[in-house]
């Protein structure tokens, strides 16, 4: 079973649709995690998640951390990753920032600046995978 297969069983066991885990997610744990993103983890489509999501899915469904493991036992996906934090990538932090410009943001634009650049990063190495495969 794939790492979003065993979410979605976790999830339906639980008479949970994607929405109540979504905002259930966001309250407990402060991650923003949208019904159509965990549509996309269950899905499979979606393996490359930051450490703090991933520790938040296993930690509300109670699952043992070896669950994460099938993230990385499929050697022929290359486009799984796991990410410690997006400001490794240069990424929005939302906190110290330099000059403290965005501390003084609401926390919803700062979720927003915050999954605008994760969808950045992703359409960059994205675009860099494909044109090391062109070469």
């Amino acid at each position: 079973m794939t790492f979003g297969e065993i979410i979605r069983d976790a999830r339906e066991k639980s008479s949970l649709s994607q929405e109540d885990v979504a905002k259930a997610i966001e309250k407990k744990y402060h991650i923003r995690l949208s019904p159509s993103y965990l549509s996309m983890i269950e899905n499979g489509s979606r393996t490359n998640l930051t450490v703090n999501l991933l520790g938040a899915l296993l930690d509300f469904f109670g699952l043992p951390l070896e669950t994460a493991l099938s993230l990385f036992a499929q050697p022929a996906l290359k486009s799984s990753y796991l990410f410690e934090a997006s400001k490794t990538y240069g990424g929005f932090s939302g906190e110290g920032q330099a000059g403290g410009d965005l501390d003084g943001l609401p926390e919803e634009a700062r979720r927003s600046l915050a999954d605008y650049t994760e969808y950045i990063i992703e359409k960059y190495k994205r675009s860099q995978e494909s044109s090391g495969k062109n070469r």
